[in-house]
């Protein structure tokens, strides 16, 4: 039987061997690598190239999400889990879009963790159902975001300027263009964005990242 190898990152020393306890005395698991830091983690994944590397979200020198994105860069073929205490739908989908294939929260056993781990090991991708729910309300967030017509870089200019506070005229004035030109451009920007007013707009600009 061939094992699955496993290499586990997490900067909490008691739940870190603990889980590593839990792993290692799973009949179809061979813990390869343990680590507490996202940088030294990345390495050990680099010499060790383990099935399965379960991560930590939060790691002091390269998070989890980080690690993925850097492991697709590298092609390394080891699959991803993600263990983490935030809950927030936001945060599931940038692992999911990065690239993980299972996301756990930190109050699931050890039991858990290992089946997980055998069934990522399988080309499952794993999602428990208390996180369906809101990661099918981030995916249409998203979609609703990209089907959205893009603001242009005047549009842009223009509501950085209005988040500060700034008067229509004296926009005109630091844009070099004519109050009625800056109207215009606000108005595009509120139908792009499905608002009625400026702070309306200013504020789901900058929910959705336009303002950057």
């Amino acid at each position: 039987m061939n094992l699955v190898r496993v290499l586990l990152a997490d900067d909490h020393p008691v739940y870190r061997d603990g889980l590593a306890a839990q792993l290692g005395s799973h009949a179809e698991i061979e813990v390869v690598g343990v680590s507490g830091d996202g940088a030294h983690a990345l390495e050990l994944l680099r010499q060790t190239e383990p099935d399965v590397a379960v991560l930590d979200l939060m790691l002091p020198g390269a998070d989890g999400i980080e690690i993925i994105e850097q492991c697709a860069r590298e092609g390394l073929a080891s699959r991803c889990v993600i263990v983490s205490a935030y809950e927030d739908s936001a945060t599931v989908y940038r692992a999911l879009a990065a690239g993980a294939r299972a996301y756990l929260m930190k109050i699931v056993s050890g039991q858990t963790v290992a089946e997980t781990v055998l069934a990522v090991a399988g080309g499952a991708t794993v999602i428990p159902p208390e996180l369906q729910t809101g990661l099918a309300e981030e995916l249409r967030r998203q979609a609703r975001r990209q089907e959205q017509p893009p603001l242009t870089e005047r549009e842009r200019d223009v509501l950085r300027l209005a988040a500060e506070g700034i008067a229509i005229k004296d926009i005109a004035a630091e844009l070099f263009v004519g109050v009625t030109t800056v109207k215009t451009h606000l108005q595009h920007a509120y139908e792009k964005l499905g608002v009625n007013d400026r702070a309306s707009a200013v504020a789901a600009a900058i929910r959705r990242g336009l303002l950057d």
